[in-house]
């Protein structure tokens, strides 16, 4: 799997949980669209936040984002020909 498809899937995961937030939310708490629209934000950043914070803690708890870590990209910076 590459890095971009796990950035997708990481970014698509906690808007699903928002968006399953904001559902139960207005459905148990028979809420308006409108106060709806602004759970959905909160509740993707609480998500994503809060897992983001375990993960560091807990590597393994990356599934809760739905893939696995995504691994950092490192630059390689070649010194400067000095011989010309």
């Amino acid at each position: 799997m590459t890095n971009s498809l796990k950035n997708i899937i990481r970014t698509a995961v906690p808007s699903l949980a928002g968006a399953v937030i904001a559902l139960i939310t207005k459905e148990t708490a028979h809420v308006s669209p409108a106060v709806t629209a602004i759970i959905f934000p909160i509740a993707t950043t609480g998500y994503y936040s809060l897992v983001r914070l375990l993960e560091e803690k807990f590597p393994k708890l990356s599934w809760l984002l739905g893939a696995l870590p995504v691994a950092p990209i490192t630059v390689k910076i070649a010194s400067p020909d000095t011989t010309k």
